[in-house]
């Protein structure tokens, strides 16, 4: 094998010994940008694409996360701000559930976990303190897990315990939201977080936690103050009634008009005032006796009359007895009747509060999408086209919208109805724009590929192979010239051993040849090697030396006639 590669080694040594300077620094030219062609179109082939790992992360979670690839030894790309990591697609998925496990991203936050490291010599201010944090931190990971919410922070601000009730300060709370990209919070679930974090901390109330958006929007609603809340109660309250009524309608009208056509709003005029009143209805014609009460008083008697002189000695009663000679006397008399009737007149009391939220206007907006007509044209294809809902049609679902929600004319309702055309989303024309671009790239791909395949071929066709044809085009005339032409040249060279290299390749050729018989050998084993690769050019040769042959005879017989 050693002395195998010595002479393919001296025989390459010789090829490039034999080759002009031109040359030589032509291969060298091209060998270099061959191999830098190849490397290149190599590098592009293998280069890996990269997926979003994680993004808008912060710099603690970046760091962590970063540290773990680096002990995996997974390839990785972070942009400049530091925000966003990328690895190999096929790396994502099992490293995002990795990740999760070990509590990346977010893994900054603090829980009661706090107090797994607590030493004996901790003071009692920074037990405060870390238990605050652990509680902030149980909160924020609570919140976390709501959705639409990506990213929560809380601060809490708990007083210390005073002796005297008057000095004691209520706690407070604020909660910054950072929301998932192109999602919103309910009204609910901010009121479920203030909730949480009120019933979390002792001795808060949920109109001290405020909560804001990271735009600095205020989600929380004060509901300390009376007037606020109020209002946010009845905003609630009429727009549960606009909407209840908005779905009566649509409910109505969908199985008519069809799905998808039909779009009612309703505004409503609610009346919240609070009224109590008290009514006192009697009845005249209706009244009766109650009771009647009567009291009867008579009385007779007599008594002297007065005589003698007048005075006070003639008037006293003692001297009477001085009188009883006298037989004047003076009767009297009184008879009274009281009599009082007592009648009941018949009186209804009413006690009559009229309840809040009473509708006391009614404005109804209702848009109806064109009536849906198929229509065969002139070559026979059906044609789908929208024509408008008829007047009467119109009418008859204004009467229908009317009886739905409760409509009064005399209280001043509206109720409108339009016939447009609505603008529907073509899915179909999506799906095929699509399906195009699919293509598109699938072609742009292809073709990409088959361009650098066409450009390669090329090469190796107008540059490789030119090249190589104009480097050897003097080494073969030197080697056709330097190989023997006949036996007896063969012969000589082998007698002198002048084919260093070649001893094994060629024939040994035995003493004594016979040259008519080795020519005539050659010349049979080149017409089977011609007959065998075109059989039927030699076929032809054939019939044209049978027809010259019998045309010779012809000739022939045709002169020893003549003759």
């Amino acid at each position: 094998m050693t002395d195998y590669l010595k002479k393919v080694l001296n025989q390459i040594n010789n090829f490039i010994s034999g080759l002009s300077p031109v040359k030589k620094v032509s291969m060298v030219i091209i060998g270099f940008v061959i191999i830098t062609s190849f490397v290149g179109l190599f590098y592009w082939a293998g280069k890996k694409s990269y997926k979003p790992l994680m993004t808008n992360l912060s710099a603690e979670d970046s760091t962590a996360i970063i540290r773990v690839l680096r002990e995996k030894k997974i390839p990785f790309k972070v942009d400049k701000n530091g925000k966003n990591i990328y690895i190999p697609p096929e790396s994502v998925y099992d490293l995002r559930l990795e990740l999760a496990t070990v509590g990346l991203p977010d893994s900054s936050v603090s829980g009661y976990e706090i107090f797994d490291t607590q030493s004996l010599g901790t003071t009692s201010f920074v037990q405060n303190i870390n238990k605050k944090r652990a509680l902030e931190g149980e909160l924020m990971r609570t919140i976390n897990t709501i959705k639409s919410i990506k990213k929560s922070r809380v601060h809490l601000a708990i007083p210390k315990k005073s002796a005297f009730v008057e000095d004691q300060k209520e706690p407070k709370a604020s909660v910054v939201l950072d929301l998932v990209p192109g999602r919103r919070i309910s009204e609910k679930q901010v009121s479920g977080i203030g909730r949480l974090i009120s019933s979390a901390v002792e001795g808060l109330d949920i109109n001290k936690v405020v909560i804001v958006d990271s735009t600095g929007k205020t989600l929380s609603v004060n509901r300390h103050d009376n007037i606020i809340g109020i209002t946010s109660d009845q905003l609630d309250f009429k727009r549960k009634i606009e909407n209840r009524y908005e779905k009566r309608i649509e409910e109505l009208l969908t199985p008519i008009v069809g799905e998808g056509k039909v779009v009612a709003r309703v505004t409503a005029d609610l009346d919240f005032s609070q009224v109590s009143e008290t009514q006192t209805i009697y009845d005249p014609d209706g009244s009766a006796v109650r009771s009647i009460h009567r009291n009867n008083q008579s009385m007779n008697g007599t008594r002297p009359s007065p005589y003698g002189k007048p005075g006070a000695i003639t008037n006293s009663p003692e001297l009477e007895g001085m009188n009883q000679e006298v037989n004047n006397q003076i009767k009297t008399g009184s008879n009274k009747i009281n009599e009082t009737t007592n009648y009941e007149v018949p009186k209804i009391i009413r006690q009559t509060r009229r309840p809040t939220g009473v509708v006391s206007k009614l404005s109804v907006a209702v848009v109806l999408n064109g009536k849906t007509v198929r229509t065969e044209d002139d070559d026979g294809k059906t044609v789908t086209k929208t024509e408008k809902w008829t007047d009467g049609k119109i009418q008859e679902f204004r009467g229908l919208i009317e009886k739905t929600v409760g409509v009064n004319l005399k209280r001043g309702d509206v109720v409108d109805i339009k016939n447009m055309e609505f603008l529907t989303e073509d899915f179909e024309e999506a799906n095929r724009l699509i399906r195009e671009s699919e293509r598109r790239e699938y072609i742009k791909n292809l073709t990409l590929y088959s361009v650098i395949g066409i450009i390669i071929i090329l090469f190796f066709l107008f540059v490789v192979r030119p090249f190589i044809k104009w480097i050897t085009e003097n080494t073969v005339e030197s080697v056709d010239t330097f190989l023997p032409q006949t036996i007896e040249e063969l012969e000589k060279m082998q007698k002198n051993s002048s084919l260093p290299g070649l001893e094994d390749t060629l024939p040994v050729i035995p003493e004594k040849v016979d040259p008519e018989k080795v020519e005539g050998e050659m010349i049979k084993e080149k017409i089977v090697t011609l007959v065998d690769s075109n059989p039927h050019k030699a076929a032809l040769i054939l019939r044209d030396w049978i027809k010259q042959e019998a045309k010779k005879d012809k000739q022939i017989d045709d002169s020893e006639e003549l003759a």
